[in-house]
């Protein structure tokens, strides 16, 4: 993760690149990808990053301002990748499966941190940036369909969800779907 984390809210005390906020932060992602949620505690990302557990307080509000901006680390590298990819394609259906495929694989490069963000969703916060973050891919999508549906928005929404079920299942199954990636990919428009 080589990008500033931006820190807002009433306990901004630390800069949003403070290298301690930094560690901490790698020391949650880390914490996620070996052990998931259930162990994401403030006591074992201070005593994962070495510090500590007063420190955490210095730079994050409580665990939830934690897997909130782990959330948005993930879809912000996520989203930077996706673009990446597809800033060669020509708006169409073609880019639109290039961009769901970047997910689903961006997915399962992050397998541990993924996992902890599905269940981090039952946190109200956490499942209101989701959702922001759902309409923002949706927005995005339906710029490569809308000239094949009468309602692009309303179609990309729906595959972003299918997408997201596919990454679900890939997430239990521990391996990419193939069958369900082709499903999913038929889906789109031509």
């Amino acid at each position: 993760m080589n990008e500033t984390v931006q820190r807002r809210g009433p306990g901004s005390r630390a800069g949003g690149n403070h290298p301690t906020r930094i560690e901490l932060l790698r020391a949650a992602i880390n914490l996620a990808e070996t052990d998931g949620l259930d162990t994401l505690t403030i006591g074992a990302v201070t005593n994962a990053a070495g510090h500590a557990k007063g420190t955490f307080y210095v730079h994050f509000d409580d665990r939830t301002e934690l897997l909130v901006e782990m959330h948005r680390t993930f879809h912000r590298d996520l989203f930077a990748h996706i673009a990446e990819i597809v800033e060669s394609e020509k708006d169409g259906p073609t880019r639109a499966r290039a961009r769901i495929t970047s997910f689903l694989d961006g997915c399962r490069q992050q397998v541990g941190v993924r996992s902890m963000l599905f269940q981090a969703r039952h946190d109200p916060v956490i499942a209101d940036l989701a959702r922001r973050r759902n309409e923002e891919a949706a927005k995005a999508l339906s710029s490569d369909i809308r000239d094949k549906v009468e309602t692009p928005f309303e179609t990309a929404a729906l595959l972003v969800s299918a997408t997201i079920e596919v990454a679900g299942r890939e997430l239990e199954a521990g391996r990419r779907l193939p069958r369900m990636r082709s499903a999913l990919l038929a889906m789109v428009p031509h």
